[in-house]
């Protein structure tokens, strides 16, 4: 049997996963960590619990990949059976590792219960596997020689796959043969800007052929550029990357809201922290999700005063002490009410700042005056109100209170940078 490739399958297996109950969360990590490490993912499958058909696609996979790894499969249970899939397709035979064994039996000892049998299961592999240990978990990986390949198994919980992989695979991955060119990757974020804006404004950045390379994602408004290159001998990809992440700067402005890791909330969080500004939050179509968003960034208690959670007309009276003529004139979503809100939240919560959202998430609700979509933010700084109007597209009441509460972020974010770009 022979490598045809030095490319990489991954494979996530679990009946669950082909039975649309659970998504598989590793296989999208795992292929950027791989094209990073000069390993480009050529193909990814989700298999089944079926012990059989998994070893006989494991094998077929290492005939033409030089690395196949598999995500799952590794707990306790008799439906985890990626160990036995993989010796099969190794052709050889399980044998319990003591070494992992003993580790099993001392876990359980530490949280003050004797190890069940079926926890022996994990301290099968296939002969002559190396072992590949699990910092977070009590399910270690492996790695198995099949043919000219490496078959590795990895752990399914994702918090445990990346512990395994970055620990005791990643380190080893250059002692493949056949191995592709590391990458340079940066990636910056933005808001407020669709693909094709982008792509227009962008230009022949985004050619294919283009050093660096870019690509762009859209989700919920967020538009994510990765900017990557070839790593060569010296620091030409890192300069590559760092002028062209400056151009993006420069071309997008306020657009640009962070790079790499950084998130909307965190963001606006960190900025409202740094700056001692106190922020409350009126919501009423985003049902408490902007606040929830704040609240996750560590440190935020030091500046968040109060959220309101006013869905119906009545409360926004009561708690926020929106006229009621406004509401019968108006209705709720549109501009005076959205001011109101805000205004009304800053004054209750003694916040320096603070943000609305009334709107239409649907699906039902709207009209051709104010159709599923709408809705309206109101803005509060200091005394001085304003208020914005969007129109996002009807596709599904989650994805409408998402928009809005991004949105409504960066309102907060424009803010907090200058007040005549919120």
């Amino acid at each position: 049997m022979s490598c045809v490739g030095a490319h990489t399958a991954i494979v996530a297996v679990g009946d669950e996963l082909l039975a649309g109950e659970l998504a598989d969360r590793n296989g999208a990590w795992l292929a950027e960590r791989l094209a990073a490490l000069g390993r480009p993912v050529s193909e990814v499958r989700l298999l089944g619990d079926d012990e059989p058909h998994l070893a006989r696609s494991l094998g077929e996979l290492c005939e033409r990949h030089s690395l196949v790894i598999t995500t799952g499969g590794l707990g306790p249970t008799l439906d985890d059976v990626t160990r036995h899939a993989a010796a099969r397709a190794a052709g050889c035979e399980l044998v319990v590792d003591p070494a992992v064994l003993a580790g099993l039996e001392e876990a359980h000892r530490e949280r003050g219960s004797a190890m069940p049998a079926s926890n022996e299961r994990q301290a099968l592999f296939p002969r002559g596997a190396t072992v590949l240990a699990n910092p977070a978990g009590t399910a270690p990986g492996f790695r198995v020689p099949v043919g000219d390949a490496w078959l590795v198994a990895l752990p399914g919980p994702p918090s445990e796959m990346r512990a395994v992989f970055e620990r005791s695979l990643a380190p080893r991955l250059d002692a493949l043969p056949g191995g592709g060119t590391h990458r340079y990757r940066r990636r910056l974020h933005l808001f407020g800007l669709s693909e094709s804006e982008f792509a227009d404004r962008a230009g022949d950045w985004m050619r294919r052929d283009a050093s660096p390379r870019m690509g762009v994602l859209a989700h919920s408004g967020i538009l994510t550029v990765k900017i990557e290159a070839a790593q060569g001998e010296g620091d030409e990809a890192e300069v590559l990357v760092a002028g062209r992440l400056a151009d993006l700067r420069r071309r997008f402005g306020s657009r640009v809201f962070g790079a790499d890791g950084a998130n909307l909330a965190t963001v606006v969080g960190e900025a409202l922290i740094a700056g001692g500004t106190t922020v409350a939050v009126a919501e009423s179509c985003t049902g408490g999700l902007v606040a929830s968003k704040l609240v996750a960034v560590p440190g935020i208690s030091a500046v968040f005063r109060e959220g309101f959670v006013t869905y119906a007309d009545q409360a926004k009276v009561e708690r926020l002490g929106v006229d009621p003529d406004l509401l019968r004139e108006h209705g709720a979503v549109c501009a005076p009410v959205a001011e109101a809100m805000a205004r009304g939240a800053a004054e209750r919560a003694r916040a320096r700042l603070a943000v609305a959202t009334t709107g239409i998430a649907g699906p039902e609700g709207g009209s051709s005056e104010k159709p599923v979509g709408l809705v309206w933010f109101g803005l509060a700084q200091d005394g001085a109100l304003r208020s914005v109007r969007r129109a996002f597209p009807p596709r599904g009441r989650r994805a409408v209170q998402e928009w809005a509460a991004l949105t409504a972020l960066d309102l907060l974010r424009g803010a907090l940078e200058s007040p005549r770009d919120a």
